[in-house]
Order: C-alpha cells, then sequence, then structure tokens
C-alpha cells in the first residue's frame, strides 16, 4: 500500500487507507476496516487494469483492420497501374477522372447483373 501515499490524487477510500495504517496500535473493528478498504482497492485497480488491457487490445485489433484495409486499397491501385488506368510514375490517372468514375460505376452495375 506505499504506493497509495505517492498517488498525487487521493480517493477518500485511499485517504482512509492512509489513516488506519498510521494507527500503531489498530484494534480489531480498524483492522476488519483496513481490510475491507485495502480489499476493495485492490479489486478496483484489477478492474481498471483490465479495462485498460482491453482497450489495448481493442487499439491492437483496430491497427491490424486498417493495416489490412490498406493492403487491400493499394493492391487495388495496382490493379489500376496494371491495367494502365493510373500512370506508374506519377500515380495519377490516365484518363479524366469522372469518365472513369462513371466508367467504373457501369461496369459494377453490369457486373451486378450478371451475379444476380
Amino acid at each position: 500500500m506505499v504506493f497509495i501515499r505517492k498517488l498525487s490524487k487521493k480517493t477518500g477510500r485511499q485517504r482512509e487507507i492512509i489513516r488506519l495504517l498510521d494507527i500503531e496500535n489498530r484494534t480489531s473493528l480498524e483492522q476488519k476496516q483496513l481490510h475491507v478498504l485495502a480489499t476493495a482497492e485492490k479489486n478496483e485497480l484489477q478492474q481498471q487494469e483490465a479495462a485498460q488491457r482491453l482497450e489495448i487490445q481493442e487499439r491492437i485489433a483496430n491497427r491490424k483492420k486498417r493495416r489490412e484495409r490498406n493492403h487491400q486499397m493499394f493492391l487495388a491501385a495496382g490493379m489500376l497501374t496494371q491495367s494502365g488506368l493510373v500512370d506508374k510514375v506519377t500515380g495519377k490517372p490516365n484518363y479524366d477522372k469522372d469518365m472513369l468514375t462513371r466508367a467504373f460505376t457501369q461496369f459494377n452495375q453490369k457486373l451486378k447483373e450478371t451475379e444476380k
């Protein structure tokens, strides 16, 4: 419980734990209070740590999803480059962007119709 003393902002429970720890000859009631408060504090700290671990795992999972998405986007850009629709040096479309968008939209609609 030494780390509680080092905290800059203490909760009421933490202040009470410190007060009870400072008593040299604690009564059995004070000892029980200290035990209950310390157990509750320990449980809360464990819950906070578990929540932090869960947040970290979520961030890692989201980062993996973003990387996979980016990878797929790069592969799609590679297909455009291989087909000659995008200049390999500049990365700019070789044709008018609006025209390409319309053509891809029509192509997508035809593919959807074919799948049905």
